[in-house]
Order: C-alpha cells, then structure tokens, then sequence
C-alpha cells in the first residue's frame, strides 16, 4: 500500500530542492537606483504557478499509483472469491 511513496518521495525532495534554490535566486536580486520594478510581479506569479503545477503533477502521480496499486488489489481479492 506504502509502495507508491516510494516512486513520488525522491520527486518530492528534487522538487523541493529545485523550488529552494529558484526562491534562493529571486530573493539575491539587488536593487539599484532608479531600478524599474515594472515586470515584478509577473515573474513572481509565473514562479507561484510553475510550483503549484509541479505540485500539481507529483500529486497526479502519487494518486495515478494508489489507485492501481488498489485496483490490482481488489481484481486479485475478487479472483480468490470467485474459486
């Protein structure tokens, strides 16, 4: 049952490694004078929805699993009632 976490854990931790490192990089940005912040919050949304999407497809992943992992458990239990 557990065996589905074993395929999305090491997704999870690259992609928490991937999304750190991406926050880490906005968050050096130095401001200069007369720097134009026009654009700013574009890129913030894009960065929220690129994690969201990936959160979105490990979810998918994890959930695609369980649910065969479960379907293959149920067939075979309906198969030792049906002998």
């Amino acid at each position: 049952m557990y065996d589905s976490l074993m395929y999305t854990a090491p997704i999870a931790a690259a992609l928490c490694t991937t999304c750190a490192a991406a926050l880490a990089a906005v968050g050096t940005v130095r401001k200069r004078a007369g720097h134009n912040e026009r654009g700013e919050g574009v890129i913030s949304a894009a960065i929220a929805v690129l994690i969201i999407a990936s959160l979105g497809a490990l979810m998918w992943v994890g959930f695609k699993t369980l649910w065969e992992n479960a379907e293959e458990t149920t067939n075979s239990e309906i198969a030792k009632i049906g002998k």
